[in-house]
């Protein structure tokens, strides 16, 4: 099936399911943990303002479900919330090879680290190994049941949200990153 539905790539096939959409902008987190809702804001913010063609947004709780939504774009971009210990509000930008390098730091198969998941993902799926993962992190003033941003955080929404349609704008043009 791989050789009539599927593109060559480096590393496995990618499967083309829709042609209209080359970036997928992935929302992660959970809008009922405060901060945690970071990722479904940026979408959220990002839906009114009119798609580009080739963008394609969808909310998912954590990376794992990324396979639930990806249908074959060449690029997902990841919006989620980040702790690195940083000041509430900072805005962490990872590209492709960052991601995919992110140290293992928990000790438990039931708390797996970011990084660890996306390569999973990617060892489950092969056809995943075309595609160039970006993701824009925040870092959270808190995470508990409250269903709202806090103020730091909601003010990382917007630029956020200005750099993936500039970025969405290069990549309707050709760009490949």
């Amino acid at each position: 099936m791989h050789l009539v539905f599927g593109a060559r790539c480096a590393g496995g096939f990618l499967n083309r399911f829709d042609l209209e959409s080359a970036v997928l902008v992935v929302g992660l987190g959970n809008p009922l943990m405060a901060d945690d809702g970071f990722g479904s804001a940026v979408i959220d913010a990002l839906r009114p303002l009119g798609l580009d063609r080739g963008l394609t947004v969808a909310v998912v709780p954590d990376v794992l479900h990324l396979w639930s939504v990806w249908r074959g774009q060449w690029a997902v971009w990841m919006v989620d919330a980040v702790a690195s210990g940083d000041v509430p509000g900072t805005i962490h930008r990872l590209e492709h090879d960052a991601l995919l390098g992110l140290p293992v730091r928990s000790g438990s198969a039931h708390h797996l680290d970011f990084g660890v998941c996306l390569r999973w993902l990617l060892h489950a799926n092969p056809d995943l190994s075309c595609v160039r993962f970006r993701m824009w992190g925040v870092e959270p003033a808190g995470v508990s049941i409250r269903p709202a941003l806090s103020p730091s955080v909601t003010a990382a929404v917007a630029p956020v949200v200005r750099e993936i349609q500039i970025l969405a704008a290069g990549a309707a043009l050709g760009a490949t990153s």
